[in-house]
């Protein structure tokens, strides 16, 4: 090396390395120029998309005017369930009550009376389709419950618009679900299916016993009527299903005791012809067998007295199973009215957006194929 070359010093930083994004990756920039393409877009086409957005609206407005939105009167009942003095697993009459609403033991229970089982219950189409076809005293008139029904719930303008079978439709008596013809079962079913979305049961607070039902009805008699009269019906189909074993005991012991008291009225009028008979006739026969009718009489006496007193028992023993439904809160007249507000305007309005939108991707979709061709 020439030491008289001039020794010439750097300090220069080399250039940073810079990777390229990947291609399934979007960089800030090319965000910040996406940003701006669909600025320059929305600048073409903002007249398109507010002229599309109005016209649903409007089309909207004209759907929430021309359609009648009745309104809906909510009513319910707060009701206690008590009384039952049927026992089981060592809970007590107590355990019993507090096991119906779910505040017993967390182990499940076969009961269909115990906790959310009860609520199902109270729902069920059975008990339901009972408390239908009850006959109620609306506006001073005795009518089948199933038939206002039809006529006031709006379920013939809506769910039936299209059936001139099942708007003519009405039930000429109280029946049986076995004793339905074809359309009478068309029509109770959806009947139901338009009741279950009406009614509820609950427990407004989960450590109290207290339940509730309630109904929304578009009729502000039918929803009382229909809340009084289910409640009714839960309490007897309740009490049939709770005293059924002992119903059954008290009848087996009535025919007894009705079978004692044939019997021992008769072997009565036998032992008095007898003692007529004996009157005349001084026989040891005669009255041996008087004797006999005495011996059979005075037990046959025992016997029937023995199970009437078994049978006031057992209807007392009915009275004390039986469930009381205690109503805590009646249903209040007048009923509270919602009226429900129509989304017809706001849909239209996202509608013609949503349109817009696509129209926007698919014109300039074209007309980026286009200059690239």
């Amino acid at each position: 090396m020439n030491p008289n070359t001039p020794v010439t010093k750097t300090n220069e930083v080399p250039a940073p390395l810079v990777r390229p994004v990947p291609p399934d990756q979007l960089s800030p920039k090319a965000v910040v120029l996406q940003v701006f393409k669909l600025k320059h877009v929305f600048k073409r086409y903002w007249k398109l998309i507010l002229v599309l957005m109005v016209l649903g609206g409007v089309i909207g407005k004209i759907i929430d005017i021309s359609e009648e939105r009745k309104p809906v009167y909510n009513g319910g009942i707060t009701f206690n369930l008590g009384g039952g003095g049927a026992t089981g697993g060592g809970l007590g009459e107590l355990g019993a009550l507090a096991g119906a609403f779910g505040l017993g033991s967390s182990a499940p229970d076969a009961n269909i009376f115990v906790g959310d089982n009860f609520m199902i219950y109270a729902k069920s189409r059975p008990v339901v389709e009972k408390t239908l076809m009850k006959t109620v005293k609306i506006n001073g008139k005795d009518t089948l419950l199933v038939n206002y029904y039809i006529v006031h719930s709006g379920i013939r303008d809506k769910e039936w618009e299209d059936s001139d079978t099942l708007r003519t439709l009405t039930f000429d008596r109280a029946k049986k679900p076995e004793e339905y013809n074809k359309q009478e079962i068309l029509a109770m079913s959806q009947v139901y299916a338009r009741i279950a979305t009406e009614m509820a049961v609950s427990q407004p607070e989960r450590k109290s016993s207290f339940m509730r039902l309630t109904a929304a009805m578009e009729d502000e008699a039918l929803t009382k009527v229909f809340v009084e009269t289910h409640l009714k019906t839960i309490e007897e189909d309740y009490r049939e299903k709770q005293t059924k074993k002992t119903r059954e005991m008290y009848t087996l012991l009535k025919e007894r005791t009705d079978s004692l008291y044939r019997v021992m009225t008769g072997t009565e009028r036998q032992l008095a012809r007898q003692i007529d008979q004996n009157q005349q006739v001084v026989a040891a026969q005669a009255q041996i067998q008087e004797t006999r009718l005495t011996r059979n009489s005075t037990f046959l006496s025992q016997q029937y007295f023995a199970a009437l007193q078994q049978q006031d028992n057992m209807r007392l023993s009915l009275i004390k199973e039986a469930p009381l439904f205690t109503e805590i809160e009646p249903v209040s007249l007048p009923l509270y009215k919602e009226i429900r507000t129509s989304i017809a305007m706001q849909a239209g309005i996202v509608l013609g957006l949503i349109i817009s939108l696509l129209i926007v991707f698919v014109r300039e979709t074209y007309r980026s194929v286009m200059q690239e061709g």
